[in-house]
């Protein structure tokens, strides 16, 4: 006998949960850290998805030392996107971080990029970033004392 085909969208249960995911502003002489997916090829700011029971900033150090393979202090919140879809909710926390120890390379992606603001703007983002790059370009997040810019 056949298997059975797999269930309708409306039939496979209820939606999952929002995510929260968190990402790195982490800049160098007036450039801003990009990471490009291996999966989409889509640019982001690098990080990643909350575990449960897990504070925004240590998910955030956690995931760029999984990524990145570098070590970073989590500094101020500056923005918050949220994205509802038809195949998932999430909502994705921006941070300014620096750079505390190790180079960035990329350990999940398939490159990693300097870019200015208006740089990030004519990548091909992930959608929730590029909301993010159009209000950095009206407000750019303040870079940390040291980190060049």
């Amino acid at each position: 006998m056949p298997p059975s085909p797999p269930p309708a969208p409306e039939e496979a249960g209820p939606k999952s949960a929002c995510l929260e995911v968190t990402c790195a502003v982490i800049w160098r002489e007036g450039r801003i850290l990009l990471a490009r997916r291996s999966d989409s090829g889509l640019w982001e700011l690098p990080g990643g998805k909350v575990k449960d029971g897990e504070e925004l900033r240590a998910c955030l150090a956690r995931e760029i030392i999984e990524e990145l393979g570098a070590r970073v202090e989590v500094l101020e919140h500056c923005g918050t996107v949220a994205e509802r879809g038809p195949e998932r909710a999430l909502n994705l926390h921006a941070f300014v971080c620096r750079l505390l120890e190790g180079e960035p390379s990329p350990l999940e992606h398939r490159e990693l990029r300097w870019v200015t603001i208006a740089e990030m703007i004519s990548l091909d983002l992930c959608q929730a970033d590029r909301r993010l790059a159009e209000a950095f370009s009206r407000r750019p997040p303040l870079a940390p004392a040291g980190s060049g810019s």
